[in-house]
């Protein structure tokens, strides 16, 4: 797994600008045909032995953004 921001278009690890991390954070949008698209937040500095163990991911359709829960 790598962190690259600028994989070409398609790839499971391209950022999504619907999903801000907060600084020091990335996140990634994974699709996936007939289940819940997910989102894996992980540290915008962490390098691919560090990503197998720091990240965290859910189903992108159960986050919101931070100004609709202010």
């Amino acid at each position: 797994m790598s962190a690259a921001p600028d994989r070409p278009s398609g790839d499971a690890h391209e950022p999504d600008p619907r999903f801000a991390a907060p600084d020091g954070l990335r996140a990634a949008v994974v699709r996936h045909e007939g289940e819940p698209d997910r989102c894996t937040v992980y540290p915008a500095d962490a390098d691919d032995v560090a990503l197998v163990t720091t990240w965290l991911s859910v189903n992108a359709d159960c986050l919101v953004p931070l100004e609709e829960v202010r």
